[in-house]
């Protein structure tokens, strides 16, 4: 029998308990063997959940990457504290699981990627849609070519329901800048999902970015983004928003077209699916069944055991994870670029120019931009637009 892979989990907010928690609980030969975060109460919240013993638990994520048998650390911290525990968790050994996004700046991400392929560590993304049902059907679908070479993907995300972060931490770090952007950046599920449905690289992306649900409270960050992707053959269009709106994806090929909707018509990740549907260049409908649970969080946490266990797999087998660093810098560079399209009112080109200063520092590069006088996300005075 293969030894237990040992990890060590770093960060114990609310995205542990339904996701990170149940994997780490479902797979015996995943075996938890330190958790670090900064607050003494939510070490306690994760020591309940785990049962680990004191001496298991640390304020000081170093203390948790000089353990000798941890293998594998999981991270869990809000982004802006990512890259540094990775780079330290690379420079220890540790392969590293990572949340969503990679980093808040596209240089970085870069960087990271660069620093696991010398280490030769594998670093895996929370990309965990991938895993979930419905998103998993539709890739399998366009894999047997069902509606022909594929044109436009739409992905419809209106009603992102905007949950706060540990209140021990701080609840509203996704509204701050340190977040590296808003609802876009925050579910970053839709970018890496569109890539993946075409299975290629983006090329270009344009956007509207704007605040429409929080415009009263000057926000720092937006609530609407608008995105339109090109690839080399095919197109993606994002629709994304906190607070109702349309949920699921509309699917073009050149022989047909397939569509997917959510219980309640609500946005993917927050509610179980409940049609999926092809109908081809006849105008014939065919209906596709969906593996799904009975409810939207236990696929959720399916998701996240599949991610693991592919995790754990790559390790042992000594392959790239499905979703590893490169595919979650390309992700980021999408979402960037967005950002600077909305801002000055232009296609962006893909890979971003390693001179912009949205490529160098993030969002805080937006206000060296030359700003369309147009632009929503200029009116809105995000991204430091204002200041």
């Amino acid at each position: 029998m293969t030894n237990p892979l040992k990890v060590g989990l770093i960060g114990c907010g609310n995205v542990v308990q339904y996701g990170h928690r149940p994997a780490l609980m479902t797979l015996p030969d995943v075996e938890l063997v330190a958790l670090a975060d900064i607050t003494p109460a939510r070490r306690a919240i994760g020591q309940a959940w785990f049962g680990l013993r004191d001496e298991q638990l640390h304020e000081d994520y170093k203390a948790l990457l000089a353990i000798d048998e941890i293998e594998a650390v999981i991270i869990a911290v809000p982004q802006k504290h990512r890259p540094q525990i990775v780079l330290e968790a690379f420079a220890a050994g540790k392969h590293v699981l990572s949340e969503k996004p990679i980093s808040n700046v596209p240089a970085v991400a870069d960087e990271l990627v660069r620093v696991a392929n010398q280490a030769g560590l594998k670093m895996a993304m929370v990309h965990n849609y991938h895993f979930l049902p419905e998103y998993r059907q539709i890739k399998r679908l366009l894999t047997d070519g069902l509606i022909g070479d594929l044109r436009v993907v739409m992905l419809h995300f209106l009603g992102v329901i905007d949950y706060p972060g540990a209140a021990e931490y701080q609840a509203d770090w996704r509204h701050t800048r340190a977040a590296g952007g808003g609802v876009l950046m925050d579910m970053i599920h839709a970018v890496y999902l569109a890539e993946w449905l075409v299975g290629a690289e983006a090329q270009q992306v344009m956007a509207f970015v704007d605040a429409l649900e929080y415009r009263s409270r000057q926000p720092e960050i937006e609530d609407l983004a608008l995105l339109q992707i090109a690839f080399p053959s095919a197109y993606a269009v994002i629709h994304m928003a906190w607070g109702e709106g349309v949920g699921g994806a509309d699917i073009s090929g050149g022989d047909g077209q397939i569509r997917m909707r959510y219980k309640d018509y609500q946005s993917g990740g927050f509610n179980q699916p409940i049609e999926l549907y092809s109908v081809d260049s006849n105008w014939n409908r065919s209906d596709h069944a969906i593996a799904n649970r009975e409810t939207h969080l236990e696929a959720t946490a399916d998701s996240f055991v599949e991610l693991y266990a592919d995790f754990r797999n790559a390790i042992r087998e000594e392959r790239q994870p499905m979703a590893p660093a490169a595919a979650g810098a390309r992700a980021l560079q999408i979402v960037l670029g967005a950002y600077a399209s909305a801002v000055t009112g232009r296609v962006v080109r893909l890979p971003l120019d390693r001179a912009s200063p949205v490529y160098r520092v993030g969002i805080e590069g937006i206000a060296e931009l030359e700003t369309w006088a147009h632009s929503k996300t200029l009116a809105a005075g995000l991204f430091g637009l204002r200041d």
